[in-house]
Formats: structure tokens, sequence, C-alpha cells
């Protein structure tokens, strides 16, 4: 059986890495998005922070290569790192042989462009358009209420750290019963056949 899936996605500098960060210190075994986007073969060749991948690839290229991840059995919860398009998400989780939780990441535009101004060292304006710039990129607006609506876990990260990790600690261990409960399920399945 594949391992319990986790896929974070959301605003910029809400804490994605952060909590990819997070996580994979708890054992899941972390993969950014880029990753896979850079063994694809379809769509257009795009440059994002010193990486060729691609855009507007054909969705079962992608599927079928996170479907071929190799496989482990430890760690048992295996994370994607920054996903970006909403029905790209819905579709692996129909694809994902094992449990998966789709887990939206935000925070206030402000809390967020505060945020880039400490890490950057940057004035608020700067960081403004920077964050601005990320989630036109990444068409957060616009499928806000999808992510909404498939969206297993939604985490407003505008808190402390502690509080902020307490809540991914929670998640993964609710990623590790499902795990479980699917490899219980799947096991009565095939005695009943």
């Amino acid at each position: 059986m594949r391992s319990a899936l986790i896929l974070l996605a959301g605003t910029s500098e809400a804490g994605k890495s952060t909590a990819g960060t997070h996580l994979a210190a708890r054992g899941a075994r972390r993969i950014k998005i880029r990753t896979i986007l850079t063994t694809l073969t379809s769509g257009t060749p795009v440059e994002h922070e010193g990486v060729t991948m691609r855009e507007n690839f054909d969705p079962a290229e992608f599927l079928t290569a996170i479907v071929n991840l190799p496989e482990t059995d430890d760690p048992p919860v295996l994370m994607v790192e920054s996903f970006i398009d909403a029905a790209l998400a819905e579709a692996t989780v129909r694809v994902w042989p094992g449990p998966v939780r789709i887990v939206f990441i935000t925070a206030p535009r402000t809390v967020r462009i505060g945020r880039l101004a400490r890490a950057r060292g940057v004035d608020i304006q700067q960081a403004a358009r920077i964050v601005d710039a990320k989630d036109g990129r990444k068409h957060v607006v616009d499928q806000w209420e999808y992510w909404r609506r498939i969206a297993t876990d939604w985490i407003d990260n505008d808190g402390d750290l502690a509080t902020f990790f307490t809540r991914l600690d929670r998640l993964l261990a609710t990623a590790h019963t499902s795990l479980t409960n699917h490899a219980t399920l799947t096991a009565t399945d095939q005695k009943g056949t």
C-alpha cells in the first residue's frame, strides 16, 4: 500500500515551507512540487528561482509522475509542497492509491507582507509588491473558493510558531491514522474478494 499523501498549498509567505520543514523533521518524506515539474516533458519550459520547470503541461503526465514516485515504507507519509493548481490537487486525490489530505495554509495579507519584509530585509511596499506578484502568478484569488471546497485542512497561520507547529503535529497524526484505517479497509476488502 502507498504512503499517506499530504498536499501542501496556500498563499505566498503563509508558511508552506515552514510547514514542509517541520513535517519533514517529524518524519514525513518531503518533496517540493518543482522536483516533479522538472521531470515533465510536456508543456512550456519556464525558469523559476533558478530551476527550469514546466507550465501548461499535460495533467495526465503529472499524475503519472506523482503516482510513480519511488515507494518507501518509511516514512509512511509523503508530503508534496507548494501545489498551486486546485484542479490538479483534486485530480491527484482521485489517482493516489492511499489516503490524501489537502492542506491549504494562509494568513492575512498584512501578516504575510510583514513576514517577507522581515525575512528579506526589505520595506513594506517592496514586500507587498512581491507578495502580490507571487499570489497573482499562482492565481490564488482566482482559485480561492475551489481550494476552500477541496481542502481537508485549512490553516489560518496568523498566530505564533508554537500554535502553527501544534496544528501541523495534529495533521501528521491524522495522516498516520488515515493510513492505518486505509490499510485495515484494504485488507478487509481483499479478504471479501
